[in-house]
């Protein structure tokens, strides 16, 4: 059975949405949303602390089984890494928490209607100030290209 990352999202999404757990989608994903698509092969989504158990629950729901144990980042950023597995192939989801860093893009999430039904994603500007505040290589790369488009 081969993952597909815009169905996995998908399912995800809804089932965040039924249990009404707030997110936003931030990452590669986010990038491609505002158009700047670059692959990628994991979902990452920003919640708050207190809503983490119930999230995990859902993922799990969803098929992500395996828990990894929390991440803390030296700027401060916390997050819980679940993956699913299906045969040899491996789908991680990241729930980075909200934090003061990354209250204002919490604060600006928009809601968008896509092919696939609604998404809560962050917006551009957020986006951009949260991957120049991250600044691997690959966050400028994603900052580059979002930028492009303004030319």
């Amino acid at each position: 059975m081969a993952l597909d990352l815009l169905e996995e999202l998908k399912q995800l999404v809804a089932a965040l949405r039924a249990a009404q757990v707030d997110h936003a989608l931030v990452g590669a994903l986010a990038v491609a949303i505002h158009g700047a698509p670059r692959a990628t092969s994991d979902i990452d989504l920003l919640i708050e602390g207190p809503s983490l158990p119930r999230a995990i629950e859902i993922a799990r729901a969803c098929g992500f089984t395996w828990l990894a144990h929390p991440m803390r980042f030296r700027d401060g950023t916390e997050l819980q890494r679940i993956s699913k597995i299906a045969g040899a192939e491996t789908l991680t989801l990241d729930l980075m928490l909200v934090n003061e860093a990354l209250a204002h893009a919490w604060s600006t999430r928009v809601d968008l209607t896509t092919d696939f039904g609604p998404l809560t994603v962050v917006t551009r500007e957020a986006l951009i100030a949260m991957k120049i505040a991250a600044g691997r290589p690959r966050d400028l790369g994603d900052v580059a290209s979002l930028e492009e488009m303004d030319r």
